[in-house]
């Protein structure tokens, strides 16, 4: 039988950097007029309903988070290696959404999810 699915204190704050992430993007999308880079619409749209998903605790909702963290992870990286005047923020990110990966990855693991 499955355990019981519960959510921990860091499912929420996972919740909450992927809320941040949302307000970020749709920021980048709007206000900073960077809307021609086409990833940040995609992550604005993938954190938006991984979100939802993540607090679901569903198994499908469990997977398109980590398919979001993984996405945003590659994005972050390759800002990492080639714009070196956002380097800080995107290694920061890609550190947080890394820890987060690993964390859903135990998670999927230990059949938390129902």
């Amino acid at each position: 039988m499955l355990a019981q699915s519960k959510r921990t204190p860091t499912i929420y704050a996972i919740a909450a950097w992927m809320i941040i992430n949302v307000i970020f993007f749709g920021l980048e999308i709007t206000v900073l007029n960077d809307a021609a880079d086409l990833n940040n619409s995609i992550l604005f749209v993938l954190f938006i309903l991984s979100t939802i998903g993540l607090l679901s605790m569903k198994k499908a909702g469990a997977a398109l988070t980590l398919f979001t963290l993984i996405y945003a992870f590659s994005f972050n990286s390759f800002n990492v290696i080639y714009f070196p005047d956002v380097r800080l923020l995107n290694g920061i990110s890609a550190i947080v959404n890394l820890a987060a990966i690993v964390y859903m990855f135990i998670n999927i693991f230990q059949s938390k999810y129902r």
